[in-house]
Formats: structure tokens, sequence, C-alpha cells
């Protein structure tokens, strides 16, 4: 089979380019012009091509041919939500203009987020595929504009698929936390008793491939999250026990002072470009207490069950982090 993947060199897609190849499927994984592959991203059996995602010609010239088509190119933080509409909408609007111009009709499988559809109203209400959506901050307003998108189609066989938190080998937005748990710090921003569903990207991996070739797949959306969820201080706690520490040191900021570092962040994001992980849009999301969600269609309709226990994962991606010098091993 012919897959092509784009977003190839990001978290998600470097590993599901990986996984395909491994599979012995023809890999061509797309990534950004002014972004191609270095040693550290390029995968062994993937053919690497750099186009502007805002060109659709140059799209159709790399998606011609391809049997499936697995849409991981996405933005999780910007400067502006019109920066991330950008990159989450416009661009998805123009890899399916690019699949019309070519005249075939792929597998089409997006790679979207739990927060397309927002938190949980409670701990026991986790949120399905069959609640409203209801996204509360500019990013996952972002992907679900991407979803309804697909609606819209009335050839393209097509799946969405939402995971819960990723984590794993590659991921930035979890190292902060495993280089303040590496310390046996623990910095909360006010969320110290929030829960959240979460998942190891190879299980994130195995759950796109299964959306990507199951027919039962075609016009669902899926979560994918591990059995149970988890609060933060507890995740910050099992951090610390893969790097061999305890937490010394357990602070929960106050409320005001997070929102206040978020508006710092919007401020430092208008001037330099550059989003960080504290935004007003991330304070916004940080503020829900349950961002849960159940797999239990996945589950039933194409027999997945992630296999990466939490204490597995977190020690792997700490293991990792260390290998590749991004965090100094515990001493």
């Amino acid at each position: 089979m012919v897959i092509a993947v784009t977003g190839a060199t990001g978290f998600i897609g470097s590993h599901l380019t990986e996984e395909l190849a491994r599979r012995g499927h023809r890999v061509i994984g797309i990534g950004r012009q002014r972004c191609p592959p270095t040693d550290a991203t390029a995968r062994p059996g993937v053919e690497h091509v750099a186009v502007d995602y805002h060109c659709a010609t140059a799209l159709a010239r790399a998606l011609d041919g391809v049997d499936t088509v697995i849409h991981a190119a996405a933005a999780t933080r910007a400067p502006t939500s019109e920066a991330l509409a950008a990159s989450n909408v416009a661009v998805t609007e123009q890899v399916l203009a690019a699949i019309r111009s070519i005249g075939s009709v792929p597998r089409f499988v997006l790679v979207s987020s739990l927060a397309a559809a927002g938190p949980a109203p409670a701990f026991d209400a986790p949120k399905s595929e069959d609640d409203a959506a209801a996204p509360i901050e500019a990013y996952g307003r972002s992907k679900l504009a991407a979803e309804r998108l697909l609606e819209r189609e009335t050839v393209l066989p097509w799946t969405v698929v939402r995971p819960a938190a990723v984590y794993g080998p590659r991921d930035r937005d979890f190292l902060h936390m495993f280089r303040l748990a590496a310390r046996g710090i623990a910095v909360h921003a006010a969320n110290r008793s929030s829960w959240i569903s979460i998942l190891h990207v190879r299980d994130v991996v195995a759950g796109l491939i299964v959306a990507a070739t199951r027919p039962e797949a075609v016009g669902r959306r899926y979560f994918l999250a591990n059995d149970t969820p988890v609060q933060w201080g507890e995740l910050f706690a099992r951090a610390a026990a893969a790097a061999g520490r305890h937490l010394s040191l357990d602070v929960e900021l106050p409320r005001f002072l997070v929102a206040f570092g978020g508006r710092l962040g919007d401020v430092h994001a208008r001037i330099t470009g550059d989003a960080s992980l504290l935004t007003g849009e991330k304070v916004a999301l940080g503020r829900a207490p349950f961002w849960i969600c159940s797999a239990d269609r996945a589950r039933r309709e194409l027999a997945f069950a992630p296999g990466v226990s939490l204490d597995d994962g977190i020690a792997d991606t700490y293991r990792w982090y260390v290998e590749r010098g991004w965090l100094r091993g515990a001493t």
C-alpha cells in the first residue's frame, strides 16, 4: 500500500512513517518546504518530499498515486489564532483540494485532537464521540474547523482520529515537566488536581494505522486514550520516579499568577512570532479540570487496545530524553 503522511518530520508523523515503513508499506513523508528532513528526522524506508503546504499544485504532485493520506501536519501553538487557523484549517483545505485535483479517491485520515471536542463536564462523564464538540480555545477551534471540512466531502472516504494528550520520545511539550521532575521539582499551573487522558505515541500510531485500514472506520470519529486518566500531581511524581527521584518541592501557582504569565506569553509571542507553552490560550486549556475522553468506540469498532502502560511509557520517554541529551540523567 502507498501511504502519504503529512507532517512527516513532526513528533507523531515521524513515529508514524517509521512504523508504516517497518510494516512494509511504501511511505511518502511530506514535510514543510522550509523544513526538509535532516539526519535526525529522516526515516529509513521513507520517501521524504518537501512541499509548500499552501500550494495545492505541489501537494498534488506529492499525493498522486497514493492509496491513503494520513494528515498529521498541524501546529499546536502559534502567536495568533489566525496563525493556528492557517496551519490547521487552510493547510487541510489545500490537501483536500490537491486530492480533488488529481481525481483519485484515497482513504483520508485526519489527526485531530481531544481539544476539538473540548473538556469533559465531570470525571465520571468522559467526552465521547456522540457529545457535542465545544472547544474552549483557538487550537481546539482550528482542529474542529478542519474536521468540519471533511463533513462536506461527498466522495472521499474519511476518518477523524482525536488523540488525547500524546507523549513519548521526540515530544517537546512534556519535556519541561520531565526536566523539573528529574530535579525533584513539580510546578503546577493551578492544575495539580486536574485530570487528563494521555497516550504514548506508539499507541497513537497503532490507532491511526488501524483507522486507516479498517473499512468500518470510514465516516467515523474516534478518541484514542489510555484506560485510566491521571492527575498532573501523579504525573509529575511518576516522571520523578523514572529519574530515580522523589519530589522534594511541589508548588501550585495561583490562578491569577498563571493568568498574568499567559498575558506576558501573548506579548512575547506577538513580538517574537514564537509561542511558548505559557500563553493565554494554554492558560484557557489549563483551567478545565477534566481533559478526559473515552476510547470505547475505538475499542469496539477497531479493536484498539493501548499496549504501553503509563509507567513504561514515562520510563521510555525519560530514557530517550537522556540518551539524546535533551535531559540530564539522575545523579
